[in-house]
């Protein structure tokens, strides 16, 4: 009986020194690695659908793009040193990520534009969605939270 490929791909890519041997000369990696190798192939897989939405809201109106940046370079911490160094160093956006993931701070006019927008969808919804209070209350709850949390932001004392 022929293992499937992926069992050829997990064997390809185990680690050389928890490498295990069997008497028909084939080596198997253990139900962890299998579990941390899969953590890691799902992580850089979301990784890369938020690197993809950063990238787009650089371009498209209405989409923010760093925020998925950041979340894409959160992703790639835990999963891929490469694509972390690709998000943080490029020479469009990777000064912003950067100095959020490593300060916490916020520009100015990125609270104002969070809170303008975040507040404006949010009367939008409570608005013209045809749900009643059990809508209504907790898309506040979720906007006074995002207030609190963006407003907690250290503001960003560079000039640019």
């Amino acid at each position: 009986m022929a293992p499937t490929i992926w069992v050829y791909w997990l064997i390809k890519f185990e680690s050389r020194s928890q490498q295990r041997f069997y008497p028909s000369g084939r080596s198997l990696m253990s139900l962890r690695e299998a579990a941390a190798m899969f953590r890691r192939l799902v992580l850089i897989f979301l990784g890369l659908i938020c690197l993809a939405l950063g990238i787009i809201g650089y371009i498209a109106p209405g989409l923010p793009g760093t925020i998925w940046l950041i979340i894409a370079a959160t992703l790639f911490i835990r999963s891929s040193d490469r694509l972390y160094r690709f998000v943080v160093n490029n020479r469009l956006f990777g000064g912003q990520v950067k100095g959020f993931l490593e300060t916490g701070k916020m520009p100015a006019k990125a609270k104002v534009f969070a809170l303008l927008s975040m507040w404006g969808f949010t009367l939008v919804s409570i608005i013209f969605a045809p749900y009643g209070a059990l809508f209504d209350i907790p898309v506040i709850i979720m906007a006074l939270s995002g207030t609190v949390y963006i407003l907690s932001r250290p503001g960003n004392s560079e000039s640019h």
